[in-house]
């Protein structure tokens, strides 16, 4: 979509949403459906422009959203909430951001219909959004709950970027008060469809030269690309007048990834390489951008992200998983015991043979409603926790365990092959809070590795009110790593230590001066590794903030950091940044303007920003903002050097 489309989108939105809601309170005439039948929410539209005069650029050259929410209101007993949104980003992306939703509520329930997310437990579904249906029913303590969905969309690629089309279906059951005391059932399946990509699909991808590289007559270099489903042999052309004409770099090659090419003349600055199948020419690739070819240049060759594309890294995957989750309390609420436990049945390839269920340790039962496959692996994990809560002490101790072969395909992320103890405690004497925990995390819990690995982990904070307008918090954490290797080259001694001091102080809330804040950090790291002599680092961070009221419409707020690091005892860091910002109400709080200053610099790196915003209301349900940003940046160390960069945005919302 282009930014101008984009715009012109906006303005017609400006235009006729106005209009419309006029037309629309004058045309609802009958009290009934004024007093039963409400409808309000928003909608708006964003557009964005950017632009860089450094070849890797860091954004979209533009932006666009739409997005529509309306919310309606039946007799004051059901609310229907909508959720529109399209937009030009993520359109390559497992999980589409346009979104489309709709999700009717009322005193016992709710329907999802459309794009929605649900949280069942943190080892069951949690975290992954779904495209489909759900219902949530609670009538009493009495709780009913069931999603059905696509979670992913198939998308060609590797292991980076590749999925299969994949399938949800979740319910829970359960009865209580989860607040107090509760008992909840789950179960859950996902399954890839392997349909969903085409895995005879034929194609060559061109690694480098791949566009703007600079090869030297004479030098030489090595031709790559990846192909996949391509067999025999494969032909290599370059052309140096954009496309128009190709010669011969070599034919008959075998496809092992790599030519060695010896640079011929003569000089072009369009140049493009091309690499096909021999056995079928409709399969070829040509390099995304021209290259250069000259004489007495430095060659240089642009490393190619797509080199770790590996297309047959994705498989499809399927999962069962059943699990509970519950809590009981005790003398109001004092004393209560928390639980979280699943099992799991999870295949990493639908492709494989099907399993010889009597050389199998999987359930019987569960093999009536799945199909284990050669490398399915069953496994579980649960957490515990029992807590006690006073009016000026509480503390809770956990128990977590999660196998190294436990998978869940409806959680965002989960780290398997842990167990961890933890103790928290916490103690409000007056104004003062403090905060201890302790918490041991080790792997290796079926004894398959070589050595195992824990954390020691330490905690401590205490916050301090000691006067309306003076607020002190130290905090402090500690980390110890360390595994039983016998091997110098696999031996890990690692410890942190953080601390951190802050000071909040309320000047005068009316005054010029209004706030100060204060904050220094110290880290402190050394990895004691064989491999790794005196490496030990040190970082001192401190960085001051000042709010200040300059009129009664004109707001400021100034911020300096500074950054002092020191590693392996040589290489030594220096970086200091500055803030200012201003914000401005003007024409009865109607145009709300802010205007952001910074700079950073750092080991010979400075960059420059300078952002202005004005939002301005055009009724008191319509508002337009425009923005603009520049960033400058000089640069060493850096890819890309030297560079410019702007932005601007325009977005307009209406509420109704």
């Amino acid at each position: 979509m282009k930014i101008s489309v984009i715009f012109l989108l906006i303005i017609i939105l400006i235009i006729a949403i106005p209009v419309l809601a006029q037309q629309d309170s004058q045309s609802v005439n009958s009290n009934f459906v004024k007093e039963n039948f409400r409808i309000g929410g928003e909608i708006g539209a964003y557009g964005e422009y950017y632009t860089t005069n450094n070849e890797f650029a860091r954004r979209p050259n533009a932006t666009g959203r739409l997005f529509f929410r309306p919310t309606i209101d039946l007799f004051d007993l059901i609310q229907i909430p909508f959720e529109f949104l399209i937009s030009t980003e993520g359109s390559s992306a497992r999980q589409n951001i346009n979104q489309f939703g709709i999700n009717p509520k009322w005193s016992w329930g709710s329907l999802h219909l459309g794009d929605f997310s649900t949280e069942y437990s943190r080892y069951t579904l949690s975290g992954v959004l779904i495209r489909g249906g759900g219902i949530n029913l609670n009538p009493g303590n009495f709780r009913f709950s069931t999603a059905a969905g696509f979670t992913r969309r198939s998308v060609q690629g590797g292991a980076q970027d590749g999925s299969f089309k994949r399938f949800l279906l979740a319910s829970k059951i359960g009865y209580g008060n989860e607040s107090v005391s509760f008992l909840d059932l789950i179960f859950l399946r996902a399954k890839d469809e392997i349909s969903s990509l085409d895995r005879n699909d034929k194609n060559i991808t061109i690694l480098s030269p791949n566009g703007n590289d600079v090869l030297d007559i004479g030098a030489l270099i090595s031709i790559t690309w990846n192909s996949f489903n391509v067999g025999g042999a494969i032909k290599i052309e370059l052309s140096r007048d954009g496309g128009s004409t190709f010669e011969l770099i070599a034919d008959n090659q075998p496809n092992v990834g790599f030519y060695n090419w010896t640079v011929t003349g003569p000089i072009s600055f369009e140049a493009l390489i091309k690499v096909s199948s021999q056995d079928d020419s409709t399969v070829f690739d040509l390099s995304d951008n021209y290259f250069s070819i000259g004489s007495g240049v430095q060659t240089s060759i642009v490393s190619n992200k797509n080199n770790i594309i590996n297309q047959n890294a994705v498989t499809p995957q399927e999962n069962l998983v059943l699990g509970t989750k519950g809590k009981i309390s005790f003398l109001d609420n004092v004393v209560s015991f928390d639980f979280d436990a699943a099992g799991s049945v999870y295949s990493r390839d639908l492709r494989a043979s099907e399993l010889n269920l009597d050389s199998s340790d999987i359930p019987s039962f569960i093999s009536k409603i799945y199909k284990p496959r050669v490398g399915t692996n069953y496994d579980f994990a649960f957490n515990t926790s029992l807590a006690l809560r006073f009016s000026a002490f509480s503390t809770k101790i956990g128990y977590r365990r999660i196998q190294p072969g436990y998978n869940s395909l409806g959680t965002a992320y989960l780290h398997n092959d842990i167990q961890e103890f933890s103790i928290m405690n916490n103690i409000r004497i007056s104004t003062v809070n403090l905060n201890l925990s302790y918490i041991r995390q080790t792997d290796n819990l079926l004894d398959q590795k070589i050595f195992t690995t824990a954390r020691n982990i330490i905690t401590a904070g205490i916050n301090v009110r000691f006067t309306n307008s003076w607020t002190s918090t130290v905090t402090g954490n500690l980390l110890f790593m360390a595994n039983d290797s016998n091997n110098d080259s696999t031996k890990i001694d690692f410890n942190n230590l953080v601390l951190n001091f802050n000071n909040n102080f309320s000047v005068d809330p009316k005054g010029f001066m209004k706030t100060i804040n204060i904050n220094y950090s110290l880290q402190n790291t050394d990895n004691k590794s064989y491999l790794l002599k005196n490496n030990t680092t040190i970082i001192h961070s401190l960085n001051l903030g000042l709010g200040f009221g300059i009129t009664s419409d004109l707001n400021s707020n100034f911020s300096a950091g500074f950054v002092n690091s020191s590693i392996f005892d040589t290489v030594k860091s220096f970086t200091h940044n500055y803030a200012l910002n201003f914000q401005n109400k003007a024409f009865s709080n109607k145009l709300n303007s802010a205007l952001n200053l910074s700079t950073a610099f750092n080991q010979g790196n400075k960059s420059y920003r300078a952002s202005l915003s004005n939002g301005y209301n055009l009724t008191d349900a319509d508002n337009i903002t425009l923005s603009f940003s520049f960033m400058r940046f000089d640069g060493k160390t850096f890819r890309g050097g030297s560079f410019n960069e702007f932005i601007t945005s325009l977005s307009y919302n209406h509420r109704f």
